[in-house]
């Protein structure tokens, strides 16, 4: 009898090695700086003057000429016949995107593709057969029995990771856990590390361009809050799936309110186009429309829609908001200039804020940098007065009362 249990307990430590799991982390080291935009995001903001140079106008094709000659016939015969109001015709636009031109950006445009699917700055490695790997994140300062952000991994994938919603200039504890062959759990020790506290905080969404409007202090030191207010391009749900989307604008961003610069029959006609959603449609989350045309600050369109978008701001229970347009970046580029003014950021933060979206693969059009400059030369202020001076100006110009340019402040800024 106890030669038969002698031999089980063989059998049982024998099986716990083969179903025995370790994990060990390797990077980033313990107490290590990381930084949640990559390297490339860096270098382009660094760059201003490489970034904005603009290229002679080549040749125009054969095909341009004909498009160009085309077009033009087409305008003056409905201006010749009464210019009809039932249809529009419009001359032909030189649309020639120079920044795509541009050496320099594509140069930069074509590394940051290929670091996009190697930046996995988050390593470890399996003692054991593992499956079912999950990453865990904990804020310093909040619960610490639960954590603040995970991020699950296909099998392919589970020796790195990109976190996707880490907050910057913050402490965070982190840890791997998975199953073996049985089910079992295992975790790795916890690690720490902080967060490089600079601008931007890139949020890695199937919605590119998406960043936090928070993050990093004004021109008066104060701190901008992270978290509640977000900015990007529509929402591209047919090419996730909805479980993902929740996962990122429900359970990880807590999104409440959705306000859209587009008009609601723009919308329908993308839907179509090209799948997409509203974060209504797909969770009934709130989602208000107020369409604008970008860059003409005293058109009265913009403007009364423009105080009706700073009413919303206005408002403490519509965070935490995520705004756009369609791509994030003209429309979204215009709303977020006026909100970098007006809690105070500094003038190379708020044409930053503006130029990034053209870093960015996925937009059709890599517009020449600075195509907003007439709605920055309106906004400029006489001698050289700052944006942060001029903009709340502006705002209380057009009819944005000054107790709901106080409520966003306070909702924003930390103090």
């Amino acid at each position: 009898m106890l030669k038969t249990n002698l031999i089980i307990a063989l059998i049982l430590l024998n099986l716990s090695a083969v179903f025995a799991l370790e994990i060990t982390l390797l990077t980033p080291k313990n107490g290590a700086e990381y930084d949640t935009s990559q390297p490339c995001v860096r270098e382009f903001l660094a760059n201003f003057d490489a970034r904005g140079v603009k290229p002679p106008r080549p040749p125009k094709t054969k095909q341009e000429l004909e498009q160009e000659k085309k077009q033009n016939a087409a305008y003056d015969a409905w201006v010749k016949a009464g210019r009809d109001k039932s249809k529009k015709v419009k001359p032909y636009k030189d649309r020639y995107n120079f920044y795509i031109h541009n050496d320099w950006s594509k140069e930069l445009m074509a590394r940051a593709e290929k670091q996009e699917n190697k930046y996995k700055p988050f390593t470890w490695k399996f003692d054991g057969f593992a499956t079912n790997v999950v990453v865990e994140f904990y804020e310093k300062g909040l619960s610490e029995s639960k954590p603040t952000y995970t991020q699950g991994l296909s099998f392919k994938d589970s020796n790195s990771v990109f976190p996707q919603f880490l907050k910057i200039g913050k402490t965070y504890k982190w840890r791997v856990k998975a199953e073996n062959k049985r089910g079992e759990k295992f975790y790795s020790k916890f690690g720490t590390f902080t967060t490089k506290n600079e601008w931007p905080r890139m949020i890695k969404t199937p919605s590119f361009n998406m960043r936090d409007m928070g993050g990093g202090t004004n021109v008066y030191g104060q701190v901008i809050r992270q978290g509640l207010l977000y900015r990007g391009q529509a929402i591209p749900a047919g090419n996730a799936s909805e479980s993902y989307l929740k996962s990122i604008y429900v359970d990880s961003l807590h999104i409440k309110t959705e306000l859209d610069l587009r008009g609601k029959k723009e919308c329908l006609e993308r839907r179509k186009a090209w799948k997409e959603k509203s974060l209504e449609d797909l969770f009934g989350i709130n989602h208000i429309y107020h369409e604008i045309i970008p860059y003409h600050m005293y058109h009265p369109d913009l403007k009364n829609n423009m105080v009706k978008i700073f009413e919303e701001l206005s408002k403490k229970e519509n965070y935490p908001m995520y705004f756009h347009c369609a791509v994030g970046s003209d429309r979204t580029g215009t709303v977020a200039f006026l909100i970098d003014g007006l809690v105070g950021r500094s003038d190379k933060h708020l044409i930053d804020n503006y130029e990034l979206p053209s870093f960015n693969k996925n937009l059709v059009r890599y517009r020449y940098c600075r195509k907003g400059s007439g709605m920055i030369n309106e906004l400029k202020g006489k001698n050289g007065e700052p944006f942060h001076v001029t903009i709340p100006r502006y705002l209380l110009k057009i009819g944005v009362p000054q107790e709901q340019l106080d409520a966003i402040r306070d909702i924003l800024i930390e103090k």
